[in-house]
């Protein structure tokens, strides 16, 4: 169920990602943010906050082989410690193998300024590729069209 006062989707930006197979759609407008974790290069791209959105955000990049099987092996574990370090300490977790890919996600509630917000984290690893998803609003009105849209608005190029 929906939260109340809902509108249709009326835009769709199409992101993608260089080396990435996935394309992501967001409900808002976007903008590029170039960032660095470990040595890796990554572009993030984040909606346009215009007062009454979501905050959405995805990430895409190249996968090796060996990097797969590393991520693969522990998916579990390095989402519990994702969650835990971004505020939430008990996160429900789901890995599921689809057509798309193996597609993990987290979720919690946690405060931020006294309002208290859902977080749901979803990443999609394929076959050479990976992209993240994060989306973050406040409880009382999760999920919103917006985020469904964006949550589930993944397809490969």
């Amino acid at each position: 169920m929906f939260a109340q006062d809902q509108q249709l989707i009326t835009y769709s930006e199409k992101v993608t990602f260089s080396s990435c197979e996935f394309i992501v759609y967001f409900p808002t407008k976007t903008k590029r943010k170039y960032v660095s974790t470990g040595g890796l290069e990554s572009v993030m791209v984040q909606s346009v906050y215009d007062g009454k959105s979501p905050y959405l955000r995805a990430e895409g990049g190249h996968l090796s082989s060996v990097q797969r099987q590393e991520l693969l092996s522990n998916f579990r574990g390095r989402l519990e410690n994702q969650a835990y370090v971004s505020g939430i300490t008990i996160p429900e977790i789901t890995i599921e193998n689809t057509k798309l890919g193996t597609i993990e996600t987290y979720s919690g509630v946690r405060t931020i300024a006294g309002v208290k917000n859902k977080q749901f984290f979803k990443i999609i690893v394929g076959n050479n590729s990976l992209v993240s998803l994060l989306a973050l609003e406040p409880l009382d009105e999760f999920p919103s069209i917006k985020t469904s849209y964006f949550l589930n608005a993944v397809e490969r190029k």
